[in-house]
């Protein structure tokens, strides 16, 4: 069986400090990131915010603080003693989907680390990875998958569709589980094992929401999933037909798409109890096989109708509207202008130019507001905070 990360070094000067770098310079703004340079280098944390900010990416300090951390790191690990804080962990609640999760709040050395193992492991990520996962990968999102399933809509492979949701997927995954995997695939590379395995130890029972090696290794495990649903068959007649006509992944989010509905109730079942027996994973119940001409298919934050038209979905658009109403308003205050800047994005996409207000007390019935306008406004007001802040810097 083939194996990868054969000629990884994961304690190579040179490997580490490009990885470090990568993770550092963009986040030089954040209080803990500048701090944490601070340690490491002659300027203090808010003299390398004042940089970060005039958008200064490379300088002899920034360098210096590199270097220091790479060979922190690569002691560290050749040492076998990685000598991590403990992980911290908040709770909060999505605005959109009222959701509660778990979130771990990781010190800055083991995000520079997961940085350092997650490069190291790409070789693997290029091989395991599948064309239609979209969470987490380079080139990929929300828009590139809504637009896949636009595409198989026309092509007439919708008929069918059923969406899966794993139960607290990232709790679900264990240590054991993850390095029993890892071990067949990188069998050759001890150093790397251990030094994965290692900060896995850090997650605890499960792997930790909010971590960049949690993402990896989930898009990891569901690319098996997804191998599995696509390679599904029976025999009829004589010839091969394919349980399943084509599947998208977008992390734990899992749609199923189809032309005969027995054929995708039988694909389905097939990848639930593979899950639960390779991964530990339950998939939530309630599930339903829906015929696309009867509802359309939400996911990924817009809804895909059966003429393949692209929607924003309704409570996306209700959040928006009122973040468009309030710069409409003329609050100018920078994280609504985010906020409108942000959400420009789906009404673009979806190609909904104008918003209508509700009928409210002191406000005009039917008077119309330009979203094209509106995110003009938004973009030039952030423009004008960011010259403040370089004027700041400077």
């Amino acid at each position: 069986m083939k194996t990868y990360c054969k000629n990884v070094d994961p304690s190579d000067l040179k490997t580490i400090e490009k990885h470090v770098f990568d993770a550092l310079s963009p986040k030089l703004k954040r209080k803990d990131y500048s701090e944490f340079a601070a340690g490491y280098c002659g300027l203090s944390g808010k003299e390398i915010r004042a940089q970060a900010r005039a958008w200064i990416k490379w300088y002899p300090e920034l360098e210096s603080a590199v270097r220091r951390i790479s060979l922190d790191i690569s002691a560290r690990i050749l040492a076998r003693d990685l000598c991590l804080d403990p992980i911290r962990y908040s709770v909060r609640t999505d605005g959109l989907s009222h959701k509660t999760r778990t979130i771990g709040i990781e010190s800055v050395m083991q995000q520079l680390m997961e940085h350092v193992a997650v490069g190291c492991l790409q070789e693997l990520w290029a091989a395991k990875y599948e064309h239609h996962q979209y969470a987490s990968i380079k080139g990929k999102g929300q828009l590139k998958g809504a637009k896949t399933i636009q595409k198989w809509t026309k092509a007439g492979k919708t008929k069918y569709f059923v969406k899966l949701d794993v139960r607290k997927c990232f709790q679900s995954l264990s240590r054991e589980t993850a390095m029993r995997w890892l071990r067949r695939d990188i069998a050759k590379n001890g150093l790397l094992l251990w030094f994965v395995d290692a900060l896995l130890q850090m997650h605890g029972s499960g792997l930790v929401i909010g971590s960049l090696l949690s993402q990896f290794l989930c898009n990891y495990f569901m690319s098996y999933a997804y191998r599995y649903v696509m390679g599904l068959h029976k025999v009829r007649r004589g010839k091969a037909v394919q349980l399943c006509s084509c599947a998208l992944f977008y992390m734990d989010d899992i749609l199923l798409c189809g032309v005969d509905r027995r054929n995708l109730l039988m694909a389905t079942r097939k990848l639930i109890r593979y899950l639960r027996e390779s991964f530990g994973l339950e998939i939530k119940p309630g599930w339903n096989i829906r015929k696309h001409t009867d509802c359309g298919i939400d996911m990924m934050g817009y809804v895909i109708t059966a003429k393949g038209k692209l929607r924003v979905r309704p409570r996306v658009f209700l959040r928006a509207r009122r973040a468009f109403m309030r710069s409409a308003a003329g609050d100018d205050r920078l994280k609504i202008q985010r906020r409108v800047s942000a959400y420009y994005g789906y009404f673009k996409a979806a190609r909904i130019w104008t918003l209508r207000k509700a009928k409210q007390k002191n406000e005009t019935k039917g008077a119309a507001v330009s979203v094209l306008a509106i995110q003009h406004k938004a973009a030039i007001i952030i423009s004008l905070e960011a010259r403040r802040d370089l004027k700041c810097a400077a």
